[in-house]
């Protein structure tokens, strides 16, 4: 099965969908290949049905209303999708060579890499085996990237021609059902639209960030969505790389105001971004303080569920949290984060967003990552073509 269509060198217009758990937005892009940046002229958002069955129509009209604002028509597809829809794992294996010496030339390399996804392909059947139930034979690899490459415990951004013994590969996979996959590809086709690049929203905000060139390379990412908090550990600038999740996200302030004031949960989502925003009167706000307060206990009880879970593995856990996503806004979510331990907390800046030129007024963190990475994705790497041959190979 190709699941994706070869990069062309021409300029073409990109269409990014950003698949969330309660809307979908669809951003156009024009392409400046010359300049390595995306125009962002327009977007639109959508309500999402959970069933992706259902989704064409939605695409379509979101897409349309973005076309028409922009007078851009698109040519290429980039999906970004929710944890529910596609996971991905950050996975590093090392081998000591036996020749350490000899200079390191693309044939061994290619021959790492297809090793390094077998390795890391069978754990990911096994992982999804026991997440879903599923049988191990229906996982399917969607994308792949690799984070980085160590020569002797050193980063290389290129590693042929180099010498050494120790050859660490640091891959991050992102894959699916087979059902999934179908169903993603024949929206594609349906929307009339060339395929280039699936990712989960994580990565997108991983890949954002520059943890290589920092001293602290360890970070938490937290992205609290409609209907999903989604938490990411980073370790050592990506050589670990884990993702979480729970049922609890910003629907859930919005349903205890449009509950406690008995009004329809549009008018509480008006209200719960006002109060965001700082909008409301000093009283409104101490009624809300306390109103949510229950709930952001709930939310703050699943995310120490996953910090848990993530310290079962890993020995101690970073210091630094980032929050993005339209429920990370609210009032008390950062406070109650820093109560909870030593945690330095603190938004995602819009600044992390290099090639993207943002003409709307746009602030969605996580869908501008996506189109940061679509961008990234459009362009061909030395390693691109090996990954995607390897990823075809070892699913045949």
């Amino acid at each position: 099965m190709r699941i994706l269509k070869k990069k062309s060198a021409k300029n073409k217009n990109l269409i990014v969908l950003d698949i969330g758990t309660q809307f979908l937005k669809a951003i156009v892009l024009e392409v400046d290949k010359e300049r390595k940046k995306g125009i962002l002229h327009s977007w639109a958002k959508e309500k999402i049905s959970a069933d992706l069955n259902d989704i064409y129509p939605i695409c379509q009209k979101a897409i349309t209303k973005a076309e028409k604002k922009a007078n851009i028509k698109g040519e290429e597809l980039f999906l970004g999708v929710n944890c529910e829809i596609a996971q991905g794992v950050g996975t590093t294996f090392c081998f000591k060579r036996e020749k350490p010496k000899r200079k390191i030339d693309s044939t061994e390399l290619k021959y790492l890499v297809q090793k390094v996804q077998w390795k890391a392909f069978d754990k990911i059947r096994k992982s999804f085996a026991l997440e879903t139930g599923l049988s191990e034979t229906k996982a399917k690899l969607v994308n792949a990237n690799i984070i980085d490459i160590k020569i002797d415990n050193s980063s290389v951004a290129n590693p042929l021609g180099f010498q050494g013994e120790i050859l660490c590969l640091t891959i991050f996979n992102t894959y699916t059902s087979s059902d999934c996959l179908e169903k993603l590809i024949k929206l594609a086709d349906q929307l009339e639209l060339e395929l280039i690049g699936i990712s989960p929203s994580f990565y997108a905000l991983f890949n954002c960030f520059d943890l290589e060139n920092q001293t602290d390379k360890n970070a938490l990412i937290i992205d609290v969505g409609g209907k999903i908090t989604e938490v990411g550990l980073i370790k050592n600038g990506g050589e670990t790389i884990r993702t979480k999740s729970f049922n609890l996200g910003g629907q859930v302030f919005t349903k205890t105001i449009a509950d406690f004031l008995e009004l329809k949960r549009n008018e509480a989502e008006i209200i719960k971004i006002k109060y965001a925003k700082g909008e409301l009167s000093s009283k409104a706000k101490k009624k809300l303080q306390k109103l949510l307060s229950s709930s952001i206990s709930s939310w703050l009880s699943g995310i120490k569920v996953v910090l848990d879970d993530f310290s079962k593995k890993h020995k101690s856990l970073p210091l630094k949290i980032f929050l993005c996503g339209g429920g990370s806004k609210l009032p008390g979510i950062k406070e109650a984060l820093k109560k909870k331990s030593n945690f330095q907390v603190k938004s995602i800046s819009p600044q992390i967003i290099i090639k993207v030129e943002n003409r709307t007024k746009l602030d969605n963190i996580p869908c501008l990552a996506l189109a940061d990475l679509a961008l990234k994705s459009s362009e061909t790497t030395m390693f691109s073509s090996t990954l995607k041959r390897v990823m075809r190979l070892i699913q045949e």
